[in-house]
């Protein structure tokens, strides 16, 4: 038996070290089910150029560091990092933390990718939440969501 994908989303987006720390949600109605949906996420350049990381590094130290004297170097390489959770009808599904730069989700009703809990797809509110733990330098990101059915 074979399966058949139909494109719900492709988006890029491009963040700045103003948009560091922030929530950005993408919200996607469905209008019927699928078997499976697929998201494929990514984004670059994971490593911060080293002349602008050494900057927000200094720039942050003392905040965090009053008594040990720390160096920016000794913080590099600095990384941005970006996760992706989601909800179906404001129900949060789940998040898989890790520093991948390229991750491929699947949900379904039986089985779903780490981090996130089974779940039918049904028609409705989709959301999907970027979370944007460290960003450092300018950063693209691409996300791709796909509804699989079953021929």
């Amino acid at each position: 038996m074979g399966s058949q994908s139909q494109i719900l989303l492709e988006q890029t987006l491009i963040f700045t070290e103003s948009d560091d720390q922030q929530h950005r949600k993408i919200l996607l109605e469905l209008k019927k089910g699928y078997q499976e949906l697929h998201i494929d996420f990514s984004y670059s350049p994971q490593d911060v150029p080293e002349e602008q990381a050494l900057r927000s590094i200094a720039a942050m130290l003392p905040k965090y560091d009053q008594k040990n004297n720390l160096q920016a170097n000794d913080f590099l390489p600095l990384k941005n990092l970006i996760t992706l959770s989601l909800a179906y009808e404001e129900a949060y599904l789940g998040c898989r933390h890790n520093k991948e730069t390229e991750q491929n989700i699947m949900i379904s009703e039986t089985a779903s990718s780490l981090g996130f809990i089974p779940q039918s797809v049904q028609p409705g509110n989709w959301e999907i939440q970027l979370n944007l733990h460290c960003v450092q330098s300018t950063v693209t990101v691409n996300i791709a969501v796909k509804g699989v059915t079953n021929k």
